[in-house]
């Protein structure tokens, strides 16, 4: 288990220069460690000081993960990402993933770089009910990853409440 599991976010971020009121902010980017951690079937949720992540294995050594993540104290919804980590880089030819959850294609994708090992998924979807929503059929595919996600619906409700509970700075 990483010591430091939001080292892969940096991969999709790139700080030169943080914002004016950065020191008064919760920065999870910045290698944000878990505190805690507990399962729910396939899944895990990781508890950090400024963060949440719920994460799921897939196939080929893929892990879907949503990371939530409060900077401060007065912030009412999280900072969301959606993304798909692989141990072994992209190709280059990586063809746009479409999304598919208890086999309906939902609004929404990725298009990895060649060489890189963590691709965000983009789109306006409500993530937190088509992921709990996963639970029903045990299915989420992305591209060439799928991954079986039993007890999604009680993992996404310990997300929320996990984001909740954070304090922000």
């Amino acid at each position: 288990m990483p010591v430091f599991f939001y080292s892969l976010v940096v991969l999709a971020t790139s700080v030169t220069a943080l914002p004016p009121d950065a020191a008064n902010e919760c920065i999870a980017e910045n290698g944000d460690n878990a505190l805690s951690q507990q399962s729910f079937g396939a899944w895990t949720l990781f508890h950090a000081k400024c963060s949440c992540m719920l994460s799921l294995p897939g196939s080929g050594d893929s892990s879907f993960d949503m990371l939530v993540v409060k900077a401060t104290a007065d912030q009412k919804a999280p900072r969301l990402s959606v993304m798909v980590s692989v141990t072994q880089e992209f190709p280059d030819d990586v063809e746009y993933f479409p999304v598919i959850i208890n086999d309906k294609p939902i609004a929404a994708g990725a298009q990895p770089k060649g060489g890189v090992f963590l691709v965000e998924l983009e789109g306006h979807v409500d993530w937190f009910n088509e992921v709990a929503q996963s639970a029903q059929s045990g299915t989420i595919s992305i591209g060439p990853y799928s991954f079986g996600s039993d007890q999604s619906d009680k993992a996404v409700s310990a997300l929320r409440t996990c984001y909740t509970g954070l304090e922000g700075k």
